[in-house]
């Protein structure tokens, strides 16, 4: 049977209570188990983060992403302060989607980072490979999970376990 990203969550046990084993969300059979046909998922590991726009600029900086799957995180920064993640999301495609967030004018993500421009801030980027579209759409429910992003519209806060 084939499994799409709506198959990954995290794995409950027969009473419905989460299943504390699992740290991460990871890909279901129907009963809300874990479909042991697939390995265990990790927490995603970051790189170092990589500037998008400077300040008032809004010109736009490619990156270095991978053209594969995995999560990415934007943040913002006042110069030297430390950056304050915005925005988590995850794509099959790292490098054509952060091109799209930083280029598409009806996106939401735009939006934000031209105000953040507009108000000086730096705009950067920081990424983390997945092995699959599975791996990377549970890295992103966990780190949803964390914490509310303030850029996240859609499925804020994350699964509860």
């Amino acid at each position: 049977m084939s499994r799409t990203l709506r198959d990954v969550g995290w794995v409950t046990r027969k009473d419905g209570e989460p299943d504390q084993r699992y740290s991460m969300p990871q890909v279901l059979n129907v009963d809300g188990s874990k479909d042991k046909r697939f390995g265990s998922f990790e927490t995603p590991s970051f790189g170092t983060s990589e500037t998008l726009t400077h300040g008032r600029s809004q010109y736009y900086d490619q990156t270095s992403a991978p053209s594969g799957p995995g999560v990415y995180q934007l943040m913002t920064t006042n110069g030297i302060g430390r950056p304050t993640v915005q925005y988590t999301g995850m794509s099959n495609d790292i490098g054509r989607r952060l091109d799209e967030h930083a280029r598409c004018t009806s996106d939401n993500i735009t939006t934000q980072m031209s105000q953040a421009a507009n108000r000086g801030m730096d705009v950067r980027a920081r990424f983390a490979p997945a092995d699959s579209a599975l791996e990377a759409r549970a890295q992103e429910l966990f780190l949803l999970g964390q914490r509310d992003y303030a850029w996240n519209e859609r499925n804020n806060g994350g699964a509860t376990k």
